[in-house]
């Protein structure tokens, strides 16, 4: 007689992408909902015998498809696109390890059977020579046993002519363009290059080794509320033959009281090899699954690119929550990729998830009202928000007011001001900081009675900066103090990062905006412009530390200063040693 022979059932098909290193953002986001990023049930349950169906996990629903798959929450309804939860860790590693301090060359033989292998140089002197130096002038040694030789130096380059370090740095910081300093220093524009390479891993090293220390930070001393918004920034098209810009997105995140930058992220990756891309995405199916199930979905494929700028020539209508980070007349870089917007919007608030360590405070973080922004950082902080630990705001504003309507418009949230306080003008000048603040608060908080949690809040009392600013605390809840909530709308600004940023625009040459001339047929082209997406990373993190860290001859107290990390203000002598 015949074994019955056993059937297994088969696996059960994921409908949601695999957790990666812990970091799993596929769940229900809204923090209003009561299962606020409670993980779901990952697996294709339709068809399982009931006892295999887990009724402990959030269900929900996979709607859409290709690429424009989304989680529909079971129980609010908020749907948002499921991500690929391994580019973000691989976006989150790369920005990381950008900053990671890199150790010298070992300081012994390396001949792994010389008896002289892992016996330092600095303690044990007598087994080793000086041998020469290299063509880069770094001392070499000779092993006394096997007559292997070494060098022991720095992953800083050596300089010629240093004396002109100081002049670029300066120079590439105030406005000044590659053929300008150049012409001023006397360098070829190689040599300018290779300065600014210099300066950079300067900047790297002290990076690296100061900004290790926020662990330190008082952030209750301090401040604890920060500002992220984002900028374009273009490179010039490398031939004639394709005349479109290269648009890249720059990210950044301030400290709000101090003005520190925390983090700069441009969303590019100069180091990509788009044909090896192009290869392995082929090779490995991915143009066949969506995007949130790809072995490679941190930057953007040639093919996706292009077929993505036609999707917009034509007039399809994108998928609101799908980040463009593209528009018409654009195209890639030809040295390294642009990175899908979302994934450098979710790396960036993991990273500054890290960098705020995993003390108890409670930070408040204020965002551009751009929704993948938004929804990334309820994401990357969706513990803490469960934990009340973070608050996630949204403002936006109209950024194309002249500057009549501008100064018309605060006459009228004056008047406004005066209405909701009972106070005149003139009672209103002769009052301290402190009790303006605790009026203006309590004015808000009156008008916020009729408010419901999560809705957007037109703010009536109109600034210069941010005219019709309209805010919503998505971290609400009806439990929140009142006179918590009043303070969380004023605060809510973010002229911190926009402070920033116009310094970006008008100290950095290549950063200024575009120009569009008739000749040009509406199209941009700066002849001042990079074409180097590397050497655009570069300058942009030189440009945030020389902010943070040094400041200008007119800055008497650095931003770090203020965030407690330094005790003056770094001089060029040191930065340079």
């Amino acid at each position: 007689m015949l074994a019955p022979t056993i059937i297994s059932s088969p696996a059960l098909q994921r409908r949601l992408p695999h957790p990666r290193y812990g970091i799993d953002v596929n769940f229900c986001r809204n923090p209003q909902c009561e299962i606020f990023a409670e993980p779901p049930d990952p697996y294709i349950r339709q068809g399982c015998p009931p006892a295999k169906v887990k009724h402990n996990q959030p269900g929900g629903e996979v709607i859409g498809s290709d690429n424009d798959k989304t989680f529909k929450c079971g129980v609010c309804g908020q749907s948002s696109i499921i991500k690929n939860n391994t580019a973000i860790v691989e976006e989150y590693r790369r920005l990381r390890g950008r900053f990671r301090p890199e150790l010298p060359p070992p300081d012994f033989c390396q001949n792994e059977t010389c008896d002289n292998h892992q016996k330092q140089l600095s303690k044990n002197t007598g087994l080793y020579r000086k041998s020469g130096r290299t063509a880069t002038g770094t001392q070499r040694y000779k092993c006394k046993a096997c007559l292997g030789t070494f060098t022991v130096g720095s992953r800083i380059r050596k300089q010629h002519r240093s004396s002109a370090n100081r002049e670029v740095l300066w120079m590439i910081t105030n406005g000044m363009p590659i053929s300008k300093i150049s012409d001023f220093t006397g360098l070829c524009p190689r040599d300018v290059y290779r300065k600014i390479d210099f300066i950079y891993d300067r900047v790297v090293d002290h990076t690296a080794r100061r900004e290790g220390s926020f662990a330190s930070v008082d952030w209750n001393k301090v401040g604890r509320r920060f500002a992220t918004d984002s900028q374009t920034l273009h490179l010039n098209w490398p031939n004639k033959k394709t005349r479109a810009q290269i648009a890249v997105q720059h990210l950044c995140t301030a400290h709000a009281n101090t003005g520190y930058i925390m983090a700069a992220h441009l969303g590019l990756d100069p180091s990509v090899d788009l044909p090896n891309i192009e290869a392995r995405m082929t090779a490995a199916g991915d143009f066949a699954l969506p995007r949130a199930f790809r072995s490679q979905a941190r930057v953007w494929s040639e093919t996706e690119f292009k077929a993505h700028l036609d999707k917009i020539t034509r007039g399809v209508q994108i998928h609101p929550l799908e980040a463009p980070d593209a528009d018409l007349d654009l195209q890639l870089p030809h040295r390294g990729s642009l990175l899908r917007q979302d994934i450098a919007q979710l790396a960036h608030a993991f990273h500054l998830r890290h960098m705020l360590g995993k003390g108890g405070e409670r930070f408040v973080f204020v965002l551009d009202a751009d929704p993948g922004l938004a929804l990334s950082f309820v994401s990357a902080f969706a513990m803490w928000v469960k934990q009340a630990r973070a608050d996630v705001i949204v403002v936006q504003f109209n950024k194309h007011k002249s500057n009549d309507k501008r100064n018309m418009l605060v006459g009228e949230g004056k008047a406004a001001l005066e209405l909701a306080t009972g106070l005149t003008q003139a009672a209103w000048t002769t009052l301290e900081m402190e009790e303006k603040l605790q009026r203006t608060d309590t004015a808000i908080e009156g008008l916020l009675r009729e408010h419901l949690p999560g809705e957007p809040f037109a703010w009536p009392f109109h600034t210069k900066s941010e005219p019709h600013r309209r805010i919503r605390i998505l971290t609400d809840r009806a439990d929140m103090a009142p006179d918590r909530r009043a303070r969380l709308m004023r605060l809510a600004t973010l002229r911190g990062v926009d402070a920033y940023f116009h310094k970006v625009r008008s100290n950095i040459r290549f950063a200024a905006r575009p120009a569009h001339t008739p000749s040009g047929n509406g199209r941009a082209w700066d002849r001042h412009y990079l074409y180097n997406p590397e050497t655009m990373v570069k300058i942009i993190e030189i440009y945030r530390f020389v902010h943070n860290w040094i400041g200008s001859s007119k800055t008497k107290e650095t931003p770090a200063m203020k965030l407690g990390l330094a005790r003056g203000k770094m001089r060029l002598s040191e930065f340079f040693e």
